[in-house]
């Protein structure tokens, strides 16, 4: 733990949760396909009785069912909607990191401008270097962030559960029913509008720098790019902008007539806008012309630079619980933009426009960068 965080009982000062994660400077979503066997492996005790016979229930099927969980759709155009995210630790803030997993359980739901959640569940994994004790220590403070994060959405259920697995993962199970007319479409966008991002990027280039500060080899590439405090600065701004929640940008896509979005997460912004565009209906192409950066850390990149490229600038860089990126025609941007400046935690910005194309996102070479400091 560092020295600004208290130490829960159970743990010691050396305790570090980011020494269960292998890959470094990876970020921290789990591959698709360990999730897979995670959810869909035989649960422990995991028998239903349907119709006097009885049948083995997978870990998920369990896990809905002691949630009370109804996945069918519901009257009056109702339709279920169900999101899993499971994440390797980053930080070693145990409160924060129990908060960002719960804003990344949210924030496809968010970008679909689904505002509320019915039923949320905390999931963590106990890996077997781990003791007892320790895990113990781990699930209750990350608990206390899930749960204080979930507060801010006003959902009705919250739980939490534990399983064994070989390494470390903190995740989220999130639930609800929603009129399927209340959903903003993702394929709408049109020539004409604009790109909006409702968080800044560069938290993986923040945690990365913030790693090396103490190891002189490491320190090395960084120290003629930037300062120990202007990396702790970003630190502390990288966490606070993954604690976040994009319940409000969400709710203000209903008002200014979005026309489509996706959470910018797991991934640099040019493969979610590259996502986005080819989902949409018109043969248009988005076009990146400006990336809000956490302050400095457009300079840390270049410590990541090969070949002259720097993946941060080239939109590559990895990015945990980022903003939405919603398509919108410019005039219902600008009124985002400044009712999120005047009332959010955070700026919004426009950085891009749709133009007629190919269903392709690009970045332009000379990108304007913002530096966005608190």
């Amino acid at each position: 733990m560092s020295a600004s965080e208290p130490v829960p009982n159970g743990l010691d000062d050396s305790f570090r949760l980011t020494s269960y994660l292998e890959l470094k400077g990876s970020g921290c979503q789990v591959p698709e396909s360990v999730v897979s066997e995670m959810f869909n492996s035989p649960a422990l005790n995991g028998t239903s009785t349907t119709s006097g016979s009885q049948r083995q229930e997978t870990q998920l099927q369990q896990m809905l069912r002691n949630m009370n969980i109804d996945t069918s759709a519901g009257g009056g155009g109702l339709r279920h909607h169900l999101r899993i995210e499971c994440r390797y630790p980053i930080i070693d803030d145990l409160c924060a990191m129990g908060k960002i997993i719960c804003a990344e359980a949210l924030g496809n739901f968010y970008a679909m401008g689904i505002t509320a959640c019915d039923k949320i569940m905390m999931l963590a994994c106990k890996p077997p270097q781990m003791s007892n004790k320790e895990f113990n220590a781990v699930f209750s403070m990350m608990e206390l962030g899930f749960k204080e994060s979930f507060k801010g959405t006003y959902g009705k259920e919250m739980w939490a559960m534990y399983m064994h697995t070989s390494r470390f993962i903190g995740g989220g199970l999130a639930s609800v029913h929603w009129p399927q007319q209340h959903l903003v479409a993702r394929g709408n966008a049109l020539v004409g509008d604009v790109l909006v991002l409702t968080k800044p990027l560069g938290t993986q280039v923040a945690i990365d720098a913030y790693e090396c500060i103490g190891q002189p080899e490491r320190w090395e590439r960084y120290k003629m790019l930037v300062s120990e405090e202007d990396v702790r600065a970003a630190y502390q701004q990288a966490v606070k902008t993954m604690c976040r929640l994009n319940r409000q940008a969400s709710n203000l896509m209903h008002v200014h007539n979005a026309h489509g979005a996706m959470a910018v997460s797991g991934f640099g912004i040019l493969h979610h806008a590259n996502n986005l565009a080819l989902l949409q209906k018109k043969p248009v192409s988005f076009v990146i012309d400006t990336l809000p950066v956490i302050s400095k850390m457009a300079a840390a990149a270049k410590a990541s630079t090969v070949d002259d490229k720097c993946p941060l600038l080239q939109g590559l860089s990895v990015e945990t619980s980022g903003g939405l990126l919603i398509c919108m025609p410019r005039e219902e941007a600008v009124a985002l933009c400044k009712f999120i400046g005047a009332f959010g935690d955070s700026p919004a910005w426009i950085i891009g426009t749709v133009q007629s194309g190919t269903r392709k996102a690009s970045i332009i070479e000379n990108v304007k960068i913002i530096e966005v400091s608190e």
